[in-house]
């Protein structure tokens, strides 16, 4: 199966260990699916086989899966 790689509103794809702003928090990715591939940071390997979508770490430690990326999140740097 061919999957659409995820990608920012900006058009670059969205690779663990990014750097992101999120409805106004910066970020970092930890986990990002596209259906058939997937990538991860140490420590959220258990996330794998999860559903199509990315999840971010904001600063304070809180975690949040977005299944789409859309304009709330924002490409700041490659990590």
């Amino acid at each position: 199966m061919d999957s659409e790689r995820l990608a920012y509103i900006t058009g670059e794809e969205v690779h663990a260990g990014d750097r992101v702003r999120y409805k106004g928090s910066f970020s970092t990715v930890v986990f990002v699916s596209d259906g058939d591939n997937e990538e991860f940071s140490p420590g959220y390997q258990d996330y794998a086989g999860s559903e199509r979508g990315v999840m971010i770490c904001d600063d304070d430690g809180g975690t949040s899966f977005i299944g789409y990326p859309d304009e709330n999140l924002s490409f700041m740097d490659r990590g």
